[in-house]
């Protein structure tokens, strides 16, 4: 097997930076933040979560599907995306990828906000892929592995859950 190349601990730093402000930015539902760090386009693995599976998503459509209040932007819905132990890779020489263990857990409160209607927490594995764009380092996507959810995830968000087609793969 041959050996991986690992960033340098500055492009680590920059795409760890990265990492920490795309879970802050959902927890926060601070969606010009989340613009902020994001590659001109994406690819979105969220198959286990809502079934959204894009290729090359513009970056603005992506905030458009995390904001919506079927899916984050749901005022009455906290979450907190947890990044666990963590391993590195240079794939080449304007691209890392992470794979982080996660803990992704979402509360949805009645209206008032005075009791909880449902909680959900997602366990799982989080890949994440960053790319150097006109030499700044850029969130460019994820792909997510659900090993269980605790408690009634489903039951977190309203209507369609989120849920998206399920053949709504795009290039």
């Amino acid at each position: 097997m041959a050996a991986r190349q690992k960033p340098t601990f500055e492009e680590w730093l920059a795409v760890s930076e990265l990492a920490f402000e795309w879970a802050e930015s959902y927890d926060e539902k601070d969606w010009e933040r989340l613009r902020g760090i994001l590659a001109p386009t994406v690819t979105i693995d969220y198959a286990k979560v809502n079934n959204a599976k894009f290729l090359d998503l513009p970056a603005d459509e992506f905030v458009t599907m995390m904001k919506n209040p079927l899916f984050l932007g749901d005022s009455n819905i906290d979450s907190q995306h947890l990044l666990g132990l963590s391993k590195w890779e240079k794939t080449s020489a304007s691209e890392i990828v992470s794979h982080h263990q996660s803990r992704a857990a979402h509360m949805r409160w009645n209206d008032g906000r005075n009791t909880i209607a449902a909680k959900g927490h997602g366990h799982g594995l989080v890949t994440t892929f960053y790319k150097l764009v006109a030499g700044e380092w850029k969130w460019a996507g994820i792909k997510t592995k659900v090993r269980f959810n605790e408690y009634d995830f489903e039951d977190v968000f309203l209507g369609s859950a989120g849920k998206f087609d399920k053949n709504a793969v795009t290039t």
